[in-house]
């Protein structure tokens, strides 16, 4: 068993019917997800909740950008939004249709519009078993073919992700990082999903590779009509593929907006002090830059602070900050924040 999510239909085919064919390829509503804790040693047990009513919607075409510190719910979102992780509460709709509410036998079919892309290609690839098998895999779940049928369609989606149809008979050990990580794109959209959910997809990989997989993905869009959920910590990265993009702290989505409002003139003060941690490839402008530092860590998600989440490490925390919770609010030039310099 591999740890790809089976999906169902070709890459020559037409999409699955849509419930709402004008509305977002995905929509998500106060969507939450906790993790019971076990006593342990130190006797600690209760809930941590990792999701905290997130709300966020994908359109077509779209490529929608997750980002934030490690821990701060980023994969639990993506893994929830396929229910490779149960939500605890809230809504995800692809295509106007509930998830959340499917049966497994239900669950299984809308798994065929639905599809990511882990971190590490290597271990989402059965080392035991070619290349060409892990791809079909999805085929053999999902749909009757032939053998040759089977066989020329693999060749086709290792042709779309820029492989040899030769390289089907090869194990993934024969592969390097970059190849890999093609090798699971292939088997992502061998049944044309409608969403696909990019987990840290080019973090393992070297700068010239990750531009290569950037532009794959890129041409795959533009080519199969694909939303994406790319979740990733490099910014340049996500202001790169992104066309939006969403900040997460602590379980909590703190800021969304259009990338460029987001890069120029960034409304939240979480947002402004990951930004001034990227480096610019200028000498003088990086001497000059103030760079944001903030102090302590991120506070435990299993006791989160009261009012904003914020508030413990804020350069520009008010006593309203301590105590109530801000609301989401419209931010100047496009997007949404939370925090209470904009109410």
């Amino acid at each position: 068993m591999t740890n790809a999510v089976n999906a169902s239909e070709s890459t020559q085919g037409p999409t699955a019917p849509r419930a709402d064919p004008t509305g977002p390829v995905a929509e998500v509503e106060d969507l939450t997800v906790d993790f019971r804790l076990r006593g342990g040693i130190l006797g600690r047990g209760g809930t941590l909740r990792a999701v905290r009513a997130v709300s966020l919607e994908i359109g077509e075409r779209e490529t929608l950008g997750l980002v934030g510190e490690s821990g701060s719910g980023k994969s639990t979102t993506g893994r929830a939004m396929l229910r490779l992780v149960e939500p605890t509460a809230g809504s995800v709709r692809l295509d106007g249709e509930e998830i959340t509410a499917l049966g497994r036998g239900d669950l299984r079919l809308a798994r065929r519009r639905m599809q990511m892309v882990f971190q590490d290609p290597y271990s989402s690839l059965d080392p035991a078993m070619v290349v060409g098998e892990s791809i079909g895999e999805p085929l053999d779940v999902h749909e009757s073919l032939s053998r040759s049928e089977r066989s020329q369609r693999v060749g086709d989606l290792l042709e779309h992700v820029g492989l040899s149809p030769t390289y089907a008979q090869r194990y993934p050990y024969e592969f390097s990082g970059g190849q890999r990580q093609r090798l699971a794109i292939a088997r992502a959209i061998a049944l044309n999903p409608r969403l696909l959910v990019c987990d840290e997809a080019v973090s393992a990989l070297d700068v010239s590779t990750q531009n290569q997989i950037l532009n794959l993905l890129e041409d795959l869009q533009a080519e199969f009509g694909l939303s994406y959920l790319f979740i990733a910590h490099d910014l340049a990265v996500v202001r790169h593929i992104a066309h939006r993009v969403a900040v997460m702290y602590l379980g909590e989505i703190v800021e969304t907006a259009p990338t460029d409002r987001l890069f120029d003139r960034p409304a939240h003060p979480y947002t402004e002090a990951l930004l001034s941690a990227v480096p610019v490839p200028n000498p003088r402008r990086q001497r000059e830059r103030e760079r944001i530092v903030l102090k302590g860590e991120v506070p435990d998600a299993a006791n989160p602070p009261s009012g904003c989440a914020f508030h413990t490490r804020c350069p520009h925390v008010m006593d309203v900050c301590k105590v109530e919770v801000p609301p989401v609010v419209a931010a100047p030039g496009g997007g949404t924040v939370r925090c209470h310099l904009h109410t």
